[in-house]
């Protein structure tokens, strides 16, 4: 596990559960996950995917933990070791991408802001994005006028953004130090 990766990996699998029905997957779909670590969600993830019949993409920065997931590739799934930010960028043009894909991802809280950036900018932006975010940033993306900052109207310009649920500090290993939230953020036509 790397430090300067801000990696704090999902334990409580009620939660994933929770993220995985948050998607709402359907047959043709393509999931990218991004930062998946050592795969918590993704197997779980992999497995819904088997069932509708959708696509699974991960991007992972760490190499140890993107080489021990390209060990267990397989045919639904596609590996890419590599920046998030910088790898959405390409993935659209590169695997066809049309407005039916998804974004998943427990989000490193320091590129937070580039992600969501980044997300604003896609000219084919994914149709649902659910991301675990800290806490105090969910609930100030799913604020309301007076209440909503410069990052808030950013991003509800694109995006109906809503708050699915919160975890505790406990549900991670190790544990960050700070309350996260799960948001889930659907594009607007």
């Amino acid at each position: 596990m790397n430090k300067q990766l801000g990696q704090h990996f999902l334990i409580n699998k009620s939660a994933i559960k929770k993220i995985v029905a948050g998607l709402d997957l359907k047959s043709g779909e393509t999931i990218i996950e991004i930062g998946p670590g050592a795969g918590a969600l993704t197997f779980p993830l992999l497995e819904e995917c088997k069932k509708v019949g959708c696509k699974l993409i991960v991007i992972e920065k760490d190499r140890g933990l993107a080489a021990e997931l390209i060990g267990r590739e397989e045919k639904n799934i596609k590996i890419i070791w590599g920046d998030a930010p910088k790898e959405l960028l390409g993935l659209a043009p590169k695997f066809s991408l049309n407005s039916n894909y998804k974004i998943v991802g427990n989000i490193p809280y320091y590129i937070t802001g580039k992600l969501l950036r980044i997300l604003s900018e896609l000219e084919n932006k994914p149709e649902v994005s659910v991301l675990m975010l800290q806490k105090e940033v969910a609930e100030r993306i799913s604020a309301k006028p007076p209440k909503n900052n410069l990052l808030a109207a950013a991003v509800q310009f694109w995006a109906e953004p809503k708050i699915l649920f919160t975890l505790k500090q406990s549900d991670f290993n190790p544990p960050p130090e700070v309350n996260s939230a799960v948001i889930q953020l659907t594009t607007k036509q």
